[in-house]
């Protein structure tokens, strides 16, 4: 099988486009086509609806797509042990960061890292912590930095950092007017929140559930500053990270509100529970990160 087709391919369905694919891999756009035919000859299906107003994955193009990134992420894998072998760390490490910890707390990670092995690459990828868990789960990714526990099949994570959760409330909501505050006041409210799969999302969920607090309705937006900028607005209140509200100025929004607890999670370094899967390259930077946090000696 030609392993460059499979690498247009996947940059081809990464980007939606055959022209970006094109573009991104320096190839003329009739070699991409070229490359996708052969696949498709060689798979014998399908893969791409490729109308001239569509451009769509078939089912089996999604089979097929989901493989290519792993043996591709095993090949980069094999790369990488080969330079090992020869006393050289380089290569690409192929990083996941769950929004809050990719928006705030990687920039430092990476400064340290760039600094230390000015020869390997850094490819980073910021979605919802359950999304960053899967793909290091497929080998599209070597390594998560995350939100909560993990605990999905084949991998191994532990903690690097532990992060508060409060209450961010608007300037002028009817709460801020209270003298003192009762049970019955904190319901029936509308609150902002990330979207499903977030580890964000899953603490607002869980801290609803035990304190008993039944909100009027939900408002969900897939970014940190979206919501802060919500809150901001006046359109209702939030449970989110301090280190969020740290980094947005958003102290101010910050209440304590009685039968509400601040809770505390950890953000968890994600790596395959198999060592064999985990590069030397790889291994540096999570004792990079470990190191950062003064954790370097649990590791």
């Amino acid at each position: 099988m030609d392993l460059e087709a499979l690498k247009t391919y996947v940059t081809a369905i990464d980007e939606k486009s055959f022209t970006k694919a094109s573009e991104l891999l320096n190839l003329s756009q009739p070699t991409v086509s070229a490359h996708i035919k052969n696949l498709e000859r060689f798979f014998q299906t399908s893969l791409i609806d490729r109308s001239p107003k569509r451009f769509e994955v078939t089912a089996t193009g999604e089979l097929v797509y989901k493989r290519a990134r792993q043996m591709l992420g095993v090949l980069e894998k094999a790369k990488a042990e080969v330079l090992e072998y020869h006393g050289q760390i380089g290569g690409n490490i192929h990083i996941g960061a769950s929004y809050t910890v990719g928006e705030y707390i990687i920039p430092m990670i990476l400064k340290a890292f760039d600094y230390k092995y000015p020869t390997v690459d850094l490819q980073v990828r910021i979605a919802n912590s359950e999304r960053i868990n899967k793909e290091v789960q497929l080998h599209q990714l070597d390594v998560g930095l995350v939100e909560g526990k993990v605990a999905d099949q084949g991998l191994r994570s532990f903690p690097f950092m532990e992060d508060e959760m409060v209450v961010i409330v608007p300037k002028h909501h009817p709460l801020n007017g209270c003298k003192k505050i009762s049970f019955e006041d904190l319901q029936d409210h509308t609150w902002i929140t990330r979207e499903g799969g977030s580890g964000t999302r899953a603490m607002l969920d869980s801290m609803l559930e035990s304190s008993n607090i039944r909100p009027r309705k939900l408002i969900t937006i897939g970014s940190n500053h979206g919501v802060v900028q919500a809150v901001n607005e006046g359109i209702g209140l939030s449970f989110l990270s301090k280190t969020v509200v740290e980094h947005t100025g958003a102290d101010d929004l910050v209440m304590r509100l009685p039968y509400i607890q601040s809770t505390a999670r950890y953000f968890s370094i994600v790596t395959p529970i198999n060592e064999e899967e985990i590069t030397t390259h790889v291994k540096a930077f999570v004792e990079q990160v470990l190191e950062l946090y003064d954790l370097s000696q649990n590791y």
